[in-house]
């Protein structure tokens, strides 16, 4: 059967005879080598095209999963398949098309709904162009999965878009978080949305260095602001033991500020509260000989490496250590690792009959 005799008879085409031309046709085109696939694919579009609303869903299912992968097929009839009101019969061109482009996929974004932006979010990859487009149309479920497909580009300006709708929608924000291209731009305006809990989950584990930065870079602002009249105003520092207590600042910050400025006392503060010990337990540990059991409370309440190392310059100024104390001091807190000191914590908890609750 020649294809051009095909037109004429979808006019005449009714009811059961439509689905039986529609299979012929795309049988003929399916099998159709390369070169002949250049001839039918015009008269195979202009058919289905004569025919496509008349065609039962079931039966445009079944022609957009014979198409929807294949190339040299005329653009409009993959385009009104994509666009079909029917999630089942569009999927197989939204999903598998490589014939219509990103600017195709982005002009029907205004045509579907968002179940149909949904299966585009899942194409790899997407351009810019695209992503754009859901983001400005999308829901929030659509936002969420686009900014999860991290072979979707987003350029700058969809970033910004994408935290301006994250204000109040922390799935999105923890989405954005794992995204490792985000501008420093984007991720200056996304953290003060951030809950105190998702903030510190950034901080321990995120591979989104700009959101990291940002994160570390507003902390020691606030911190600073804090710490303006910090030698001479008790209630600044309450704040910032308080804010290292509640995990609104880094315990490292409060405690690289407390050691920077020798405040022992301060330091011996925070420590208790952390471990929940009373203060006067605490503070003599702080200029102790026997640095153990101060190893231990820094270990157990989180305390790096590097900023023990500031602690260890406070105590090496006030007790006139040597550099080889002090560097003996460092390679012990280096080597006491966070099992071996939670064990110690408890025996010591035990001994002082105190509470170890960490």
């Amino acid at each position: 059967m020649n294809a051009s005799h095909l037109s004429p008879r979808s006019a005449e085409a009714s009811g059961d005879k439509i689905g039986e031309l529609v299979s012929v046709l795309t049988d003929m085109f399916c099998r159709s080598g390369k070169a002949e696939r250049e001839r039918v694919s015009a008269v195979f579009s202009e058919v289905l095209l004569k025919v496509l609303d008349r065609l039962e869903a079931a039966s445009r299912g079944v022609l957009a999963e014979r198409i929807g992968a294949e190339d040299r097929v005329p653009k409009p009839l993959l385009k009104k398949l994509a666009s079909d009101e029917e999630l089942d019969v569009a999927t197989p061109v939204l999903l598998n098309s490589p014939v219509l482009s990103d600017e195709d996929f982005a002009s029907i974004v205004t045509e579907v709904s968002n179940a149909h932006m949904l299966v585009m979010c899942r194409r790899r990859p997407i351009r810019p162009v695209l992503t754009r487009a859901l983001a400005e149309r999308g829901d929030a479920e659509v936002l969420r999965s686009l900014t999860r497909n991290h072979a979707a580009t987003l350029g700058g300006d969809t970033f910004d878009l994408l935290v301006a709708r994250a204000r109040k929608d922390e799935n999105l924000q923890e989405a954005l978080s794992e995204r490792p291209d985000m501008p420093v731009s984007s991720a200056e305006r996304l953290v003060p949305f951030l809950s105190r809990e998702l903030a510190q989950r950034i901080r321990d584990g995120s591979k989104n260095e700009a959101l990291v930065n940002a994160i570390a870079t507003r902390t020691a602002r606030e911190v600073e602001i804090q710490l303006r009249e910090f030698s001479g105003a008790a209630s600044k520092t309450q704040q910032l033991i308080d804010s290292a207590i509640d995990g609104k600042v880094p315990v490292d910050v409060a405690v690289s500020a407390f050691a920077d400025k020798e405040r022992a006392f301060e330091l011996a503060q925070l420590l208790a509260r952390k471990v929940d010990w009373p203060e006067n337990v605490v503070v003599p540990l702080v200029f102790r000989d026997d640095e153990k059991p101060l190893f231990v409370l820094c270990r157990v309440s989180g305390v790096s490496n590097e900023a023990y190392g500031k602690v260890v310059r406070m105590r090496s100024k006030r007790m006139r250590l040597s550099s080889a104390t002090a560097s003996e001091s460092m390679r012990r807190y280096q080597e006491l690792g966070p099992g071996e000191a939670r064990n110690a914590f408890i025996a010591m908890a035990k001994k002082l009959k105190l509470p170890a609750n960490l």
